[in-house]
């Protein structure tokens, strides 16, 4: 079974491009700034302590789903690791729910399609196989082997993951879908920490990436540093160039939030500066090592102007109460 008129979103961000394709495929089509922005995607910066390729995914998904609801669509997801307790059985409940899905003409969200280390769709079925939708086949599936995901190379990063559209609302209320993604912007920037340290938002995650680059007395971790912070930069190069977009069209909606232009120009000076770090380590990051305090000073800047653009953000909320 093959599902037809399906296309991944195309978009650095690959989970907002998969799920662009499943609302689309849906019947709700977003244009994928606004999808970011109103997601919450364009706000997000989440690193681990080795700044890896994977940091982008290692969401908290009790804030994704509550905010893609504001959407008018309910998704369920299910999701195990290798090293997780009865990790065989949530694998196996996993590809029951994407034939379910699939079966219900509906496409599948899942992780690490195709060794991809990225978010995808599943788009067809055929007994052991899955035809799979990624960054790199976004229109035409190629097909895949369950018995070979996630790959066991991919152990240290990967999960059996799936996300699938349980119901979608003829419409949603956007104003309040908006108004929460202003919110979360705000507390994403000041959010603490991980439990255990691990993961790093908004603020402290800049802070941390900075001062990481910032000691040259101190090798990077790994023997390719410049995968992993490449690959980062432009993650966050696209988010925030969405992020100053959304603000924007924000700003020209709600013209009673009067900081929202002042915000929408702050992070316009983010991306300014998340561009030149780009330049300077355009992926797979070779030579990164010679640009570290470059780049560091490039996040400084670009940490300057989002403290300012979320300051203003924080006022825009006053008036859209």
């Amino acid at each position: 079974m093959l599902l037809n008129d399906v296309a991944l979103m195309e978009h650095r961000v690959t989970l907002a491009g998969a799920l662009g394709g499943l609302l689309t495929h849906a019947g709700r089509r977003l244009e994928p700034t606004y999808l970011m922005g109103v997601s919450g995607h364009a706000f997000r910066l989440t690193l681990d302590l080795v700044v890896s390729p994977s940091a982008p995914t290692e969401l908290n998904f009790h804030e994704v789903i509550p905010l893609w609801e504001r959407l008018g669509c309910w998704l369920k997801r299910v999701a195990a690791r290798p090293v997780d307790p009865g990790y065989s059985e949530v694998r196996a409940e996993v590809i029951e729910r994407v034939a379910r899905s699939v079966e219900d003409g509906r496409p599948a969200v899942v992780y690490d399609l195709l060794g991809s280390g990225e978010y995808g769709l599943v788009v067809g079925i055929d007994g052991d196989r899955w035809a799979c939708l990624t960054q790199s086949y976004p229109v035409e599936p190629r097909w895949m082997d369950v018995a070979d995901w996630p790959p066991a190379e991919h152990a240290a990063f990967t999960r059996a993951e799936v996300i699938t559209l349980l119901d979608i609302a003829p419409d949603f209320d956007r104003r309040a879908a908006e108004v929460a993604s202003l919110r979360f912007a705000v507390d994403h920037f000041w959010a603490p920490p991980s439990r255990d340290m691990w993961l790093q938002h908004g603020r402290q995650a800049y802070q941390f990436w900075r001062t990481t680059l910032a000691t040259t007395s101190l090798p990077l971790h790994g023997p390719e540093p410049g995968r992993g912070h490449s690959y980062n930069l432009a993650v966050l190069h696209a988010a925030r160039s969405d992020a100053a977009a959304y603000l924007e069209q924000l700003a020209a909606r709600y013209p009673e939030a009067d900081t929202l232009p002042r915000a929408a120009e702050a992070y316009r000076r983010v991306v300014e500066a998340l561009a030149e770090a780009v330049s300077l380590a355009p992926y797979p990051g070779a030579g990164l090592v010679e640009r570290r305090a470059a780049l560091a000073a490039c996040l400084e800047r670009a940490l300057a102007a989002e403290t300012q653009g979320v300051e203003a953000i924080e006022r825009a909320l006053r008036a859209l109460r």
